[in-house]
This record gives C-alpha cells, structure tokens and sequence, in this order.
C-alpha cells in the first residue's frame, strides 16, 4: 500500500510539472504583470457641491488628484464623465482634505517616499495650474490634516514641526493664513472632532497599538479632560469617533471588554457614565465608526473574520438603518455628510469601486428618519485592462494550529480549477505591522499569480489585529520569534494538507512582512537541523522594505517611529534580545535565493536594512537579486517601479519554486 501511494504521488508530481510547462509555455497568451499592475480604480472620493467628484487616481502611473464631472446623463461613468487632473506633484498626491463647505481642499504630499508630507491650501474648483496657499512647507517635516471646524474657517493638523519625534497640533485660520498651537505636549497627538462652536476638541495620545488614550481639550485654555475607557491600573486601545448631537456625550471605541474592539457611549458630565450603546455587535472586533457631519447617523463596520460588514444607525436614538449591501469583501468610507455614505468594497474580483448611498431625511423636530429604503448608485469604474475580473475565484477562510496549540487564521487563495489535493507551487505572504491583517481585498499582484498556477497563503500570525486585544499582544516583545514560528507553520500545514509540496513554497512580504519573510527562512532550516524534519519546507524568499537588524533599524528609522517600534520589539537598551531576533545574526540558516527590495528614501525600514542582507548573503556565496528604487520610500508606489520589481520577482519565483519539485536537503 505505502509503495503504490508512492508511485501515485510521482505520476500526480509529473503531471502537475508537465501542466505546469504547458502553462508557462503558454504564459504569452495571458495577461502580463504589467497589465495586472495596471488595474485601477479611482478611490478617496468625496462629492463637491456642484454635483461633481474629488478623487485620486493614476492613469500616468502616479497617484494624482482629479475632478470628475458628470457627463449630460448625470453620470461619472467612463465615456460619460470628464476627467481633470488638479495636481501634478512630481511624486504625486499622498492624500486631500475638502472642508465641509466644499469651498476648500489642502493638498498633501511628499518627496520621493520620504513621507515628510507637506500641506497646501487650493480652491476645488479652480483650474488646473491655479496658484495654491502654503501651510506648512519643511521637508524635514511631517505634518497631516485632523479635522475641519464645522464653518471650514479654519481647521487642525498634526505635525512635528517644534520637535522631530513629537507630533503636536495645530489651528490653521484661513482668513488670516495664522498657524497657532492648541496643545503642545510629549508624544503623537492627533485631533478627531470638535465641537460646532469650535471651542473644544476630541484628541487622541497614541503610545502603542495597545495604548492608546482619548481626551477632550479646551483649545482656550490647554486643559484636557481623559475620556480614556481602559482598566484602572492598566491600558487600552481607544479610538475616538465623535460628539453626540448635544455635544454632551461622546462616542468611543475601546478593547477593554473581551479584547474586543467595541463602541462605547460616555457622558461628559463629571460622573462620566459609560454605556454600550450596540450590544448586538459585541461578537465581532470593529474595524471602524464614523458620525456623519451633521451628528446624525452612525456607520459602524465590524470585522468578521477579515470580511468588512456594515451596520448604519440613527442618531442619537441608535435605531437601525438599512445598510449597504454587496458581495462581501472590506468596506471603507471615504465621506459621510449630507445624509450621504461614500463606501469602497473591494473583494477577489472587485478593485474598490466606490458607491454613494443616500439616506431619506430627517423630520429635525420630532427627531425621526423617513421610512423609504436608502438609494445607492455607483460612483466610480474600475480601468480592468480587458482582465475579466468576475472570473476570479474568492478566497477560503481556513484556520491551522501554531506549535503551541495556538488557532491562526489565514486566506487561502487557489487559482481557478484547482483540483484538491495537487500540490502546486505556493506563495506564503505575511502583512505589515505587526499591528495589521491579512484581508480579503483585491490585490493585482496576488491574481496575477492566481493566474499563472501559483496558490497564496496569507496568515494572520499572533500579533495580528482583528481578533482581539490578547491575540494583538501574543508577539509583543519577549514574544517576537513565536510569530515567526507562526508564520513556518503555515507552510507545514499547506505541506501536510496536500496544497504544496516541500521546496516549492516561497516566502513573501513587505516591511514587518519582509521581517517574516526573511526570520521564517531561518526557522525552517532550523528545524531541519534540529530533526524536526528532513527537508526545507521553503525555496525562495521575497524580501520588501524588511527588517533583519532590529538593533540598527531603531537606531537609524524616524526618531517618532523609534518611540512607537521600541514598546512592539523592545528597546535599545535590551541589545541581547534584540540581536537574538535579528535575521541577519544567523545569515547561515539562509540557504534558499533571495530577491530584496527597497526604496533608497525609506524613513520607516532605512535601506541600510536590505543592503545589510545583500551584504552578508554575498559574503557566504550566494547571489541575491537586489532593487533599490531610487525615488520610492517605504515600498513602491510608481508604476514603473512596481512594474520593473513585479515582473523580476515573477521571473524569480518562476525560476525557483515554479520549475519541478527539486530536492530541498542540499
């Protein structure tokens, strides 16, 4: 019985090797990486007075912002709508913010990657070229617009203008083009709401993923008063979401009960009742809630098990609403104003198209919502390059059990006619982070090798978020190499359920997840040299923006990123541990090809990271691929950067664990 299961497994291995030839063979005939890259959708979007849209979008391969017009069908369809680009930066638009009048937008961008984001003051309506305000122009810092005041005469934004690792915030004056300080305190600070008569503020003291406090400021005088939900002696997760409509009380989200985040409901009075205002959505963590600019519905998306899932109430009643619905995927919201929801879902087969859904209005008087049904209509297209993207298969949702026992959730993604039980060449992908998850979004990479034969794996490791507060925590510190473990696991459980074989899976990831990539191709030797198994479990890595080196990444990263990273990793002054979880002390595990990416302006992964394993994979013979891109930060963003490193690293894979099964012992 044990030799005929053999022979079956050499004539499944053959077969699948010759499929695979014929496939490559073939490879001209499909979609090239180019065009998947090139996939796109225009998101952010944000409707002006007059009908029109504000969107970022990059037909010329970098991220702009354009006005939409609708065409004399009243629609934004493409061949009905007009386009106008409104920027022209030379490494494109971060991101916008329109006040609530519609009448103003401040621009923000940065140099090269560098993400030292500058702001500037423009006229929506203007023509294209028209002369811009600046309000904060300083390279060396970063700033981000807060929140708007409710007349759009002025609005709030952090920066680290007075100090290099501190983010205060700040009041800009349209009127009178003044910047002044409203709170100047130790630590990142941001602003999330603020009252009508602009007099008090909603800010947010983040220390770490696990601590993070909400207060409400005097802009007058500087008081603060801590509206932080935590335990008495202990920390939490809050997020701000906004004042109630009488301003009296305020909505917030923390984890302290069940780890979960969960929305709360507190008084501002001095007793400071709290309540729990949605009990029924206390089974799943919350992605995210927001007030609509006039305080009068609630959006709410809790998290399920990746899967963004919308909930709109009424406010201040909490009676519930219709919600948008679609096939599911993860939902984001880019506006709420004017009784309008602006939505994106993104799925396998879905790029963020973005979606207006309108809600009936409300008698102010009796404080009651019209019965009719909301109206949705689509706002934006997806550019499909001729892709048939309803064709994509969507993903499994499956669970593996760690070392310890531990349940990890991944999305296992398998190309279209996949027969169980083949193995095929796998790509494991772990996400940034930590703080992070692995989600059921559309990404053109990920289909592009769905569509050449590959299958991926994307494991939300302990450490990930959306589970809940003690499941985030389970790597901090102390913990690092465990999520490493984690992340081997996942290939033992492809390996053992008959996805892949040994060999012919490839470590994948950018930033926190080129860390992964890179520890994980260490511990998995390390376990065949500790007998825990005979061969290598993978035979390619694909390092992007990662760190190897803790020590001389908190050393050399942005001194306010050293402040957060050092309460994740542990600190400088703890160098033994750092160095015990660093990739590049044991550059001797790494027998697999390499292929590293970096950009040269990175503030967050400083290239010296990348240039460091180059450095040592080349002292002991071996021969890495290596792209530094010499006008891109913290990953790739320009088209023609995400193409040449696309379609090397496809060319590599191909080359690796695409070709037939190889001994992994060697």
């Amino acid at each position: 019985m044990h030799r005929l299961a053999t022979i079956v497994r050499v004539i499944l291995a053959a077969l699948v090797a010759a499929a695979l030839a014929v496939a490559l063979a073939g490879a001209a005939e499909l979609p090239s990486m180019e065009k998947f890259l090139k996939i796109r959708t225009p998101f952010g979007a944000e409707p002006l007075p007059d009908g029109s849209l504000l969107a970022m979008d990059r037909p010329d391969g970098i991220v702009q912002l354009y006005r939409f017009v609708p065409g004399a069908d009243h629609s934004l369809a493409p061949g009905s709508a007009t386009a106008t680009k409104l920027t022209t930066y030379a490494d494109g638009v971060s991101d916008f913010s329109l006040s609530p009048d519609g009448k103003h937008i401040v621009l923000m961008y940065a140099q090269g990657g560098n993400e030292n984001t500058q702001l500037v003051l423009a006229d929506p309506l203007a023509a294209p070229g028209t002369a811009t305000t600046p309000v904060l122009i300083n390279p060396k810092v970063q700033a981000r617009v807060n929140q708007w005041m409710h007349d759009g005469s002025a609005f709030l934004y952090s920066a680290n203008a007075d100090n290099p690792t501190d983010f205060y915030v700040y009041r800009y004056d349209l009127a009178s083009g003044a910047t002044s300080k409203v709170l100047g305190k130790e630590g990142t600070w941001y602003a999330s709401d603020v009252t009508r008569d602009g007099k008090r503020a909603l800010v947010t003291h983040y220390t770490s993923a696990s601590d993070v406090q909400v207060f409400e400021l005097d802009i007058a005088s500087g008081n603060l008063t801590d509206l932080s939900i935590r335990p008495a002696d202990g920390t939490a997760a809050c997020r701000i979401v906004g004042y109630m409509p009488d301003e009296k009380r305020v909505l917030i989200q923390s984890d302290l009960k069940d780890g979960r985040l969960r929305l709360f409901l507190r008084e501002l009075s001095k007793q400071g009742k709290v309540s729990d205002p949605l009990p029924a959505l206390a089974a799943f963590e919350q992605d995210g809630a927001l007030v609509d600019e006039d305080r009068e519905l609630l959006a709410v998306i809790t998290n399920e098990d990746g899967y963004g899932v919308p909930h709109i109430y009424s406010l201040p009643s909490f009676e519930p609403l219709a919600a948008p619905t679609a096939e599911r995927g993860v939902i984001s919201a880019s506006y709420f104003g004017q009784r309008t929801l602006v939505w994106a879902m993104s799925n396998a087969r879905t790029p963020g198209i973005s979606y207006a859904t309108v809600y009936p209005k409300m008698d102010k008087q009796a404080r009651k919502v019209e019965k009719a049904a909301p109206a949705t209509r689509q706002l934006t297209w997806a550019d499909d390059q001729g892709i048939d993207l309803a064709s994509f298969p969507l993903p499994e949702l499956v669970t593996y059990k760690a070392f310890d026992g531990t349940d990890i959730r991944a999305i296992l993604c398998l190309p279209a006619g996949y027969a169980k039980g083949t193995p095929i060449p796998f790509i494991v992908n772990y996400h940034g982070g930590p703080e992070g998850q692995s989600r059921p979004a559309f990404t053109s990479t990920l289909q592009y090798y769905l569509s050449r034969g590959y299958g991926v794996m994307m494991p939300n490791v302990r450490g990930s978020t959306g589970y809940g507060r003690a499941f985030q925590m389970m790597d901090d510190y102390k913990n690092r190499w465990n999520s490493v473990k984690d992340g081997v696991d996942a290939a033992e459980w492809l390996v053992k359920s008959g996805y892949a074989e040994p060999g012919r899976i490839a470590t994948y990831g950018g930033s926190y997840g080129g860390f992964m990539s890179v520890a994980c191709i260490v511990e998995d030797q390390e376990r065949v040299d500790h007998g825990d198994r005979k061969q290598r479990l993978f035979g390619a890595c694909v390092d992007l923006v990662g760190v190897v080196n803790f020590q001389t990444f908190l050393e050399k990263t942005s001194g306010y990123r050293r402040k957060l990273r050092e309460v994740e990793y542990g600190p400088l002054t703890d160098p033994d541990f750092l160095a015990s979880v660093s990739s590049i002390h044991r550059v001797d595990k790494m027998k697999v090809p390499f292929f590293i990416g970096h950009g040269f302006n990175d503030p967050r992964v400083p290239v010296e990271e990348a240039m460091q394993l180059a450095t040592a994979l080349k002292e002991r013979g071996q021969n890495p691929r290596l792209f530094i891109a010499p006008d891109e930060g913290h990953g790739f963003v320009k088209l023609d950067n995400r193409v040449y490193f696309g379609e090397r690293v496809a060319s590599f894979l191909d080359e690796t664990i695409g070709q037939a099964a190889k001994s992994a012992a060697n």
